[in-house]
């Protein structure tokens, strides 16, 4: 039985899509946080979640919950040859290969930039490429890496999975994914990639969170850190506690994105000189921040249609698996 798996490793949080192609998926998504072993403060024991992994024959953590990585996150260009991707790419073959030793077909995704740069694409390949001992006792092939750039699995969920897939096919769609270190973008004629007119923005959620974080702090005197805000986030909470008091997020996160999204959309309308004024028919929102982007998209593109996928957090990695299964 074949095992096919979408994979988004990003910044803020690792997304795996899996299974057979037939029946519904396995989906899971965690922390992008990985350390090793060795670094890691307390008795050393595992959480909920969390797995072992060996990185170049040392044992890391990934996936590891808020607090415990206590060196920094990894934030910049050469993420994906980092030690600390390796671990959360090994985490997840963990996770997504259940009692199997092979994975099938894997694919990923880069942002615009680096997907367009060789070096990118065929060093993420031979990173997931081949027999991976990822514990003494345990190892994983993966037969197949196919790496796109990284909007394209939002856009390939909106056509397996909406009832706005004709659009998609006959319209000149934007779509738009913003991440924690980069905001990205394709756009679509008829099904056809406009490479001069698809890009990558750092202007992106690191940004507005940190914008958020100092907003916080002009109103309550101390800051509570990126890392807090995005935690209360990524776990659906509205507030944090600060000086034990709740703190309502709502408020902050409009200023942020008042201050951030706006030159986003700024860049985005620059690459898009090369349509000569030709109307842009759908705006496709995914990631974890499409549901902040929203209002804007609305605002700076008010006849275009636009669209959010039902599960916006996960449908890079759903439309990587729809790629990986067909």
């Amino acid at each position: 039985m074949p095992n096919f798996l979408g994979l988004d490793i990003g910044y803020s949080n690792v997304i795996g899509v899996h299974g057979d192609g037939d029946g519904k998926p396995g989906t899971f998504i965690r922390p992008s946080q990985a350390a090793p072993l060795s670094s890691i403060p307390g008795d050393a024991g595992l959480r909920e979640g969390e797995v072992l992994v060996d990185v170049d024959g040392e044992q890391w953590v990934a996936f590891a919950a808020p607090g415990r990585v206590q060196e920094g996150r990894e934030l910049h260009e050469d993420y994906t040859q980092s030690p600390a991707y390796k671990a959360l790419f090994r985490g997840a073959l963990l996770y997504a290969a259940g009692d199997s030793e092979v994975i099938d077909v894997l694919v990923t995704g880069l942002p615009v930039t680096q997907a367009r740069d060789d070096k990118y694409v065929q060093g993420v390949i031979k990173t997931m490429t081949g027999v991976h001992q990822v514990a003494p006792k345990r190892s994983i092939e993966v037969k197949s890496v196919v790496v796109v750039a990284q909007p394209i699995g939002t856009l390939t969920d909106i056509y397996c999975h909406s009832e706005h897939s004709d659009v998609v096919e006959e319209s000149v769609s934007l779509i738009i994914d913003p991440g924690f270190f980069s905001v990205d973008w394709v756009l679509f004629d008829h099904k056809e990639l406009v490479a001069q007119s698809s890009s990558s923005s750092v202007n992106a959620m690191s940004v507005l969170l940190q914008a958020c974080n100092e907003e916080v702090a002009r109103d309550h005197g101390g800051i509570p850190g990126v890392e807090k805000i995005e935690h209360a986030l990524q776990t659906g909470k509205n507030f944090i506690l600060m000086f034990g008091r709740k703190v309502e997020l709502a408020p902050y996160l409009k200023k942020a994105s008042d201050r951030v999204i706006p030159g986003v959309f700024t860049e985005i309308k620059q690459k898009l000189r090369f349509l000569k004024g030709r109307a842009i028919d759908c705006i496709i929102l995914g990631g974890g921040g499409a549901a902040l982007y929203e209002e804007y998209a609305k605002a700076e593109f008010p006849e275009s249609l636009v669209i959010k996928p039902e599960d916006s957090v996960a449908s890079n990695a759903i439309g990587f698996f729809n790629i990986a299964a067909s």
